[in-house]
């Protein structure tokens, strides 16, 4: 439904985001372009900072905002979330994670600025990268510090897709834990295909991790990602029915 809020939100606060987005790339660009820290690690840096203030947004829109937060590994960990926004990724950083690399569709990596800041941040092509590549850089990640976050539903087009098993076959082969996040009401928020940004309730909620060990048989990864899945969407069709 449309309505005056919605309006303002969009004039007032989606606009306010895409001139931070700007303004913020704008600064930082040639400063990142001359220190991208070992490994990539001011690029994340920065890629942090810049979701906080798109998450100081989506705040503003929300009609009510929660985060919720389980202990996290002491080790670093795969980050699997479901995707119903393009909000989605920088909810994340609202959970704390601060030197993440990202697995994500290779259209982005064609987009200019975005481009030369997901490469400088190490981020990973999920349709060009082979899958053997794949898994020796998902593990030099891991061992430099780094969370590496997926969205396993690979599409925000339908938000009930099951979760493929790329993340869980990562987590299984390099025996790391896998952290489920629900995030709820950035769909309503800001739907596919959408430019307004409606008021929602948006929840975050970072769930116990998961461990490959946890799990038996001889398909570990497929029983992960059912059951991450079935953890994940208890929670996020709970709250979007309310």
């Amino acid at each position: 439904m449309f309505s005056l809020r919605t309006f303002v939100n969009t004039i007032l606060f989606g606009a306010g985001a895409i001139v931070w987005l700007l303004l913020s790339g704008l600064i930082a660009g040639p400063f990142l372009w001359l220190f991208p820290g070992k490994e990539g690690r001011n690029v994340r840096r920065f890629v942090y900072i810049q979701s906080k203030g798109i998450v100081f947004f989506i705040r503003a829109c929300a009609r009510k905002f929660r985060v919720k937060i389980s202990p996290r590994p002491h080790q670093a960990c795969i980050v699997v979330a479901n995707h119903a926004s393009a909000l989605d990724l920088y909810t994340v950083a609202s959970l704390g994670f601060n030197n993440v690399v990202y697995i994500t569709k290779g259209w982005v990596f064609r987009l200019p600025f975005f481009r030369f800041v997901m490469q400088g941040a190490g981020y990973l092509d999920a349709e060009k990268t082979p899958p053997q590549e794949m898994l020796s850089r998902c593990k030099e990640a891991l061992e430099n510090g780094c969370d590496i976050v997926l969205f396993p539903q690979g599409s925000r087009k339908n938000p009930q897709a099951r979760f493929k098993s790329g993340a869980f076959y990562l987590a299984e082969q390099l025996n790391v834990p896998v952290v489920p996040v629900a995030i709820a009401g950035t769909g309503p928020m800001l739907p596919p295909g959408s430019i307004w940004l409606h008021p929602a309730d948006i929840l975050i909620q970072a769930l116990p991790a998961v461990h490959p060990a946890d799990f038996n048989g001889p398909v570990v990864h497929l029983e992960m990602a059912r059951t991450v899945k079935n953890k994940i969407m208890e929670i996020v069709n709970q709250e979007e029915k309310q």
